[in-house]
């Protein structure tokens, strides 16, 4: 789970600012976090989510050395079936699986997974070792003595009751780990706010615990903010609309918006990197279009970080 916060953390810094992530060094740090990025090629940032997966099968989930998990796991992940991740998008549960699935028949995949993982946490080990893993278990302790006192749940815990407003399906997935012995409240930390991981076996909500409503406000900020941008120009959100009906090249939409090529092509560059629109070569062009399960994602998150429910 620390290497979770760790990965979304760098993958969302921003430049020039000081962080935890000074250890590394500003080359390293950006050369780690695109490794990170662009490691499954399917789109969407890669991270630790799929070692948690795994270690959840193994049974090793409460492994307190990323060295235990990393040497000893196996990668076979027994019945895909199994998975979980109902808290997951359906689009990103479909990622999930085709990554575990890889995992376990490409072994240089796995090779190559393992070695992002390590390079990201050596730097982080030596903090987390003197001062992190102490202060994570110091506050399981206090935790769980107020809970055996008969504190309620998600007062003991209020991560738990902002996890739960966000959507009914996670307050009822909460509820019922609760309930069966599923659930397994994680201290962050590195974390900043808190996550919500549907497992195998378990059912795990990592928190941080200094997580207030203001830090879950700035850390949706930070994950939306640079889709958002990509929006924020009114030609740019215009050529969206217009792909959004059509797929079409960078010639057409210049000629379209009475716009030079290059300012097309800036704007689609953009809109490229925010994952909103995709490019295919086609017949010696390359061919734009909305991704429209990348844009749907967009909404709905943007609408579950400010509490709105959507209907459809």
């Amino acid at each position: 789970m620390e290497l979770l916060w760790l990965g979304h953390q760098i993958l969302n810094r921003q430049p020039g600012v000081s962080d935890r992530f000074d250890v590394l060094g500003a080359e390293r740090t950006e050369q780690i976090a695109e490794r990170l990025r662009s490691f499954w090629g399917d789109g969407v940032s890669g991270g630790a989510g799929e070692l948690v997966v795994l270690a959840d099968y193994a049974g090793l989930l409460f492994a307190q050395s990323l060295d235990a998990i990393l040497d000893d796991l196996p990668r076979s992940a027994e019945d895909l079936s199994r998975v979980g991740l109902s808290a997951e998008s359906p689009t990103d549960r479909r990622h999930f699986i085709e990554r575990l699935t890889r995992l376990q028949q490409e072994p240089e995949v796995w090779r190559r997974y393992a070695a992002v993982l390590r390079d990201l946490w050596e730097p982080m080990r030596p903090e987390w070792e003197s001062k992190g893993l102490p202060e994570v278990l110091g506050v399981s302790k206090r935790t769980a003595q107020r809970l055996d006192l008969g504190a309620p749940l998600q007062e003991v815990v209020p991560a738990l009751a902002a996890v739960s407003r966000k959507k009914a399906e996670w307050r009822t997935l909460i509820d019922d780990a609760a309930e069966t012995g599923r659930l397994v409240l994680t201290p962050a930390y590195f974390g900043s706010s808190w996550s919500l991981w549907d497992l195998p076996d378990h059912v795990v909500v990592s928190f941080s615990g200094n997580a207030d409503p203001l830090a879950d406000a700035k850390s949706s900020g930070q994950r939306l903010a640079p889709r958002l941008r990509a929006l924020g120009d009114p030609t740019r959100l215009s050529i969206l609309l217009y792909l959004a009906e059509r797929a079409t090249s960078v010639g057409e939409v210049a000629r379209r918006f009475e716009l030079a090529q290059p300012t097309v092509s800036a704007h689609l560059r953009a809109l490229r990197d925010a994952g909103l629109v995709t490019g295919t070569r086609s017949a010696g062009r390359t061919v734009y279009q909305v991704d429209q399960a990348r844009l749907a994602h967009l909404l709905q998150d943007l609408a579950e970080s400010s509490g709105v429910v959507l209907s459809s």
